[in-house]
């Protein structure tokens, strides 16, 4: 495992803090509620969740980075760990991109007949 510069370590705690609020506030709904926000929580559930795990495992490579660089985890545990959570990121980002190709056909499609979608 390389040591991380100082913008690393502030980037991974960046993202280790405010990754777990976006996940927060958008499981509680909190915050302004946007058109878009409403839509796609409402029609397309699934592509929102899968988001929410893109944010999730995003936060979890960050948090094993910082762990072996305080030595609070062994450096195996790093090297065995990145490429399971990058493995892990693929397939959920290819879930990801499946869905949001569903999501814009959908909203031209409704778009096209004439229909709002809001």
């Amino acid at each position: 495992m390389e040591p991380l510069s100082t913008f690393d370590l502030v980037m991974n705690f960046l993202v280790v803090i405010v990754m777990p609020l976006l996940i927060l506030a958008n499981l509680r709904n909190f915050g302004r509620k946007s058109p878009l926000k409403t839509y796609l929580w409402n029609e397309h559930p699934n592509f929102m969740r899968v988001s929410l795990v893109v944010i999730g495992l995003l936060m979890m490579f960050s948090v094993t980075g910082l762990l072996g660089y305080y030595g609070l985890v062994s450096p195996t545990f790093v090297e065995y760990a990145a490429p399971v959570l990058a493995i892990l990121f693929l397939i959920v980002a290819l879930a990801e991109i499946w869905l949001s190709i569903a999501v814009l056909r959908k909203y031209f499609r409704t778009r096209k007949a004439g229909r709002t979608t809001a």
